[in-house]
């Protein structure tokens, strides 16, 4: 049998006590560890009392972020009940088909999606509790109010389900990736060491959506598991951002963030007179941040630290050492202490400097996706990721791309994200993206479209030559689109589908 899961908020409100826990970015509120237990005690009774949410129950969360938010998901670890966070982002069609799947007994929302969320609550089949709405009677405070608090029973071992955490579903139906105890105790074992997490002091400015494994997990569960402090931003705010991170009396310790946002945070005036003085750890994932944003950062003062992931993977899959950084341009880093990393190519385990796809085994990574058939995923215990990369003769792996972006053009493998850190590294190029299309002669070619920096005009005859010595001929975009923006989800990442589609569909108006 499985260890039993030990109580995070039980035994930090014993050991750390006053120290704080959550705060509130926007009003600077902070509930203590000690604070802290007894609303976890209160809302865990509240679920069981109210709803009868018992070992095994979904509770499913519509909310932005908020620091009510890790009070339930911590009230649902200690009932052994599941946390469901969802998509806001989603269409409503979309989260009935997510809550189908997980099939919830609870919507727990706020204000702004209450009428998401009781739409979904007719159509699938759940209770509704809130938080800031008028329907008091159903408002989590005055639940916990007259509920009897739970202790902390020991009901969930190591092995149990605590999240499912739904992709994306840019190419297929969402599919829901199960998060233990387990697997969270050793995702902080990896991170604690790369991302410097020592526990009673961190504190984490965490803008990211909550719904996401970035915003939930990646850098919140090891600081708070640890005993630091997750501080709440509703949504993420550039200026808001530089505000709270340049000051020394809120005391942010670490961020993470994706690319896209640390590029706003540039983008903003105030950046030119912001200091960083307490922060020891920025960490970019979620997409390849350019030389340049990683130069402009280094300018003042900052290491923004690479880190290479996902939500099945851990998340963490593997970070830059700041000593190597320097010499290892491009890479996205070394593999993390409790993961092991293969990458293969048609049954085969590739050598340096060859491409395959990242395979991942260790105790971090996904058991498997909520009420399916695991076998698409892991394969003798090792995870497909779909990614390809290759690892150069000292073990640091270079991302290429998505298997399933990569495209074929007179025979030739094409990786869009390869093409794209060539491409943005021009001076007049503010972002771009690659997409494979189909084409009479070459089979497939690619498609640059292009955010110029000001009004800067962009040609493929400029591109062309701008590649030249820098880029196999085959790999140079065929098409050349300027547009004013790129479609992003609610983590800052390019929805390349959405584009390739809207590409397509103009093609074949433009043919008819």
């Amino acid at each position: 049998m499985a260890p039993i899961a030990v109580d995070w908020v039980e035994y930090n409100a014993r050991r750390f006590g006053d120290a704080p826990a959550l705060q509130t970015a926007e009003t600077r509120a902070i509930i203590s560890w000690a604070e802290l237990e007894p609303l976890v005690a209160g809302l865990a009774g509240a679920l069981r009392d109210t709803y009868a949410i018992g070992f095994g129950d979904r509770v499913a969360a519509l909310a932005d972020n908020d620091v009510r938010f890790f009070v339930l998901q911590f009230a649902c670890m200690r009932l052994g009940a599941i946390f469901v966070p969802l998509n806001w982002r989603l269409s409503a069609a979309e989260l009935a088909t997510l809550c189908t799947d997980a099939q919830p007994r609870l919507i727990v929302h706020d204000r702004e999606w209450q009428g998401t969320a009781g739409e979904l609550a007719e159509k699938v089949g759940m209770a509704t509790a809130n938080w800031g709405c008028a329907d008091a009677e159903r408002d989590i405070d005055t639940l916990l109010a007259r509920a009897t608090p739970v202790a902390d029973e020991g009901v969930r071992t190591l092995d149990d389900p605590t999240h499912i955490l739904y992709t994306s579903g840019s190419t297929g139906t969402p599919k829901g990736a199960l998060v233990t105890g387990g697997t969270l105790a050793w995702h902080t074992a990896n991170i604690a060491q790369v991302d410097e997490v020592t526990g009673l002091g961190d504190k984490l400015l965490d803008p990211l959506p909550l719904f996401h494994a970035g915003g939930l997990t990646t850098l919140a569960a090891p600081v708070l598991l640890s005993g630091g402090c997750v501080c709440v931003m509703r949504r993420f705010d550039p200026a808001l951002t530089l505000a709270l991170l340049s000051d020394p009396q809120l005391g942010i310790t670490h961020y993470g963030a994706v690319p896209t946002m640390l590029q706003m945070m540039v983008d903003r005036p105030e950046f030119a007179s912001a200091r960083f003085d307490s922060v020891r750890h920025f960490q970019v994932a979620g997409g390849v941040a350019s030389s340049k944003l990683l130069g402009v950062w280094a300018a003042k003062g900052v290491f923004l630290q690479t880190h290479y992931g996902g939500t099945e993977m851990g998340p963490a899959i593997a970070a830059m050492p700041k000593e190597a950084a320097a010499a290892k341009p491009g890479s996205c880093g070394f593999p993390v202490r409790h993961s092991r990393v293969r990458l293969v190519d048609d049954d085969r385990d590739v050598g340096p400097g060859e491409v395959g796809e990242v395979w991942l085994s260790g105790p971090s990574v996904t058991p498997g996706y909520w009420g399916r058939d695991h076998g698409s995923a892991l394969r003798d215990g090792w995870f497909r990721t779909g990614d390809a990369a290759m690892r150069d003769e000292d073990g640091f792996l270079y991302l290429v791309d998505r298997l399933k972006d990569m495209y074929k053009s007179g025979g030739e493998n094409v990786f869009p994200a390869e093409v794209e850190r060539v491409l943005v590294e021009h001076p007049d190029i503010n972002e771009v993206v690659v997409i494979g299309v189909p084409d009479e002669k070459w089979g497939e070619s690619g498609v640059a479209m292009i955010v110029a920096r000001g009004s800067a005009l962009i040609t493929r005859e400029l591109l062309v030559e701008y590649c030249v010595g820098r880029l196999a001929k085959y790999k140079i975009p065929r098409e050349v689109l300027l547009v004013e923006t790129l479609p992003r989800n609610a983590t800052g990442k390019i929805v390349k589908s959405e584009l390739r589609a809207r590409y397509l569909a103009e093609q074949a108006g433009a043919d008819g």
